[in-house]
């Protein structure tokens, strides 16, 4: 027998009310997903807003502009390193909050410092210098407590549609990037640079509505048996889908009913199971001998392996190659927002032709969030080759925008930009576990995200735009090709099969 085996418990046909299904959708969890959907609409928009703060100030610059001189451009960097830094340990606050509204306040709150504390960066001096090397942090930290708690909420409530929540996420995301900057840069021109800082906390509004509408599934919604399986393991995933099921191997569950499903047993053959395997051993069971089977149970890992357990996937080179993709994944959305404005107003000397260029680039990623009711459900082969192509395309981008000299050649790197952004960021949580699977992602999770955030700070003291592009694209053509290689060289070496096959059965048809 298998040393594990998948248990499906809510395909489980009882009389018993406790093995019945988990909680159902719908309800007050529709409500949830407006709340959420506000909470997109704010925090993925924060780097685009602090590019069109950029862009106003060279925009008003009467000497040579210099974005390395400008304080405030520390900000965006220290705000996304320190939401991976800050991750592990809100993830954890989350998970055991019970009142999720007051963790989604402190997180408004944190953030509504952050900017406020921008604001003081245009009065120089030491004001400045302390609000430079805070605020971001501050931002990064409170931006986590509300995203993180705003996908936990949503994973808790939605079960059989959580497909379809996290595509109303992503385009909830799409309509941030277009209408947050837009009311940036009007609030700038109608006042001023440090009052326009400020009354950018209005945009925090929505975000505490959102966090409002946030609670956990009622208990008499949830079965005694969900509520055993209710753990922090039973929502890792951002969607349960199979991998790699056959067409026409689905039998009548149908497709809509295995959209919360685990990886399949194909998808671990394929990469030799183990702990690099790329399914889930969330329902599995581990035999120890003939005669004692502990059901419901993952395998045990002795307290003296523990943390060898733990630090053996830091070994390997498939960690590190993840972890240089992953920085180039981040700092690409980072740059590409936060630089496009500045380096189109280079060219363009023309207020109106930059902000178009970054609506542009907001309105464009509604075509990958869109599509991403597809891409999620994608098997695990194909979302590898979307997400690695998505790599090289957003790497293209990067390196044009450092050679672009034409208003054009602008509008080309948007539109290529805006595609390429918008399907990583669609996708880039279910693309981890596809790379390095479930058990390796829960086992380095805290090391993985600490190693990416201090990543992140060692661009804040690279002080050249061309540099930083073309070294983010580097990383995101490497990441892309680690993405792409493996699913590649299973399609050859199939083909090869089926055709050494082919060949065979004619000769034998001959013979």
């Amino acid at each position: 027998m298998p040393m594990s085996k998948r248990l499906h418990l809510d395909k489980i046909v009882t009389s018993f009310p406790e093995l019945g299904p988990t909680v159902p959708d719908g309800g007050y969890a529709w409500i949830i997903l407006f709340g959420v959907f506000l909470v997109q609409m704010t925090i993925p928009s924060l780097l685009s807003t602090y590019g069109i703060i950029l862009g106003y100030i060279s925009e008003n610059e009467n000497s040579e502009f210099d974005i390395w001189r400008e304080k405030i451009i520390l900000a965006p960097i220290l705000f996304t390193a320190f939401g991976y830094l800050a991750d592990p340990w809100v993830r954890m606050i989350v998970s055991m909050a019970s009142i999720p509204r007051l963790v989604g306040i402190i997180g408004v709150i944190l953030l509504a410092v952050g900017i406020i504390a921008t604001g003081y960066l245009a009065t120089g001096g030491v004001g400045a210098y302390l609000a430079s090397s805070s605020a971001g942090a501050v931002m990064g930290i409170g931006a986590s407590f509300v995203t993180l708690l705003s996908e936990y909420i949503l994973r808790k409530n939605f079960r059989k549609k959580l497909l379809l929540a996290l595509t109303i996420k992503n385009i909830g995301a799409s309509f941030g990037l277009v209408l947050i900057p837009s009311f940036t840069n009007f609030i700038l021109h109608e006042t001023n640079l440090k009052s326009g800082l400020l009354l950018m906390t209005i945009v925090l509004l929505p975000t505490a509505l959102g966090t409002l509408t946030f609670r956990l599934p009622s208990l008499q919604h949830s079965s005694l048996y969900s509520l055993l399986l209710s753990t922090e393991e039973d929502n890792e995933l951002p969607v349960r889908i199979s991998s790699d099921v056959p067409q026409g191997t689905e039998g009548p569950i149908g497709r809509n009913n295995l959209e919360n499903m685990e990886f399949d047993e194909a998808e671990e053959r394929t990469h030799g199971g183990g702990l690099f395997s790329e399914g889930n051993d969330i329902y599995a069971y581990q035999e120890f001998n003939e005669e004692e089977v502990d059901l419901f149970v993952n395998p045990v890992i002795h307290s003296q392996c523990k943390w060898k357990h733990q630090l053996r996937p830091l070994k390997t080179f498939r960690f590190w190659a993840v972890v240089l993709g992953w920085v180039g994944i981040e700092v690409s959305a980072l740059f590409f927002w936060v630089l496009l404005p500045v380096l189109s107003y280079r060219i363009v000397k023309n207020p109106y032709m930059w902000i178009s260029l970054s609506t542009m680039a907001g309105l464009i990623t509604f075509l990958p969030s869109i599509a991403s009711i597809k891409v999620l459900g994608m098997s695990s082969r194909n979302r590898r080759l979307y997400f690695g192509l998505a790599c090289w395309l957003c790497g293209v981008t990067l390196a044009g925008l450092s050679y672009a000299t034409s208003y054009l050649w602008l509008i080309i790197c948007t539109l290529l930009g805006g595609i390429g952004i918008g399907s990583i960021s669609s996708c880039k949580d279910l693309a981890l576990y596809d790379v390095l699977g479930a058990e390796t992602v829960r086992c380095v999770h805290k090391g993985f995200y600490s190693i990416v955030g201090l990543c992140i700070l060692i661009f804040c003291f690279i002080h050249n735009v061309n540099f930083c592009l073309n070294f983010t694209a580097s990383l995101l053509f490497f990441g892309g090709f680690y993405w792409i290689a493996s699913p590649v060289l299973n399609i050859i070496k199939n083909s090869r099969e089926r055709s050494s096959d082919t060949i065979h059965r004619t000769s034998e048809d001959e013979i």
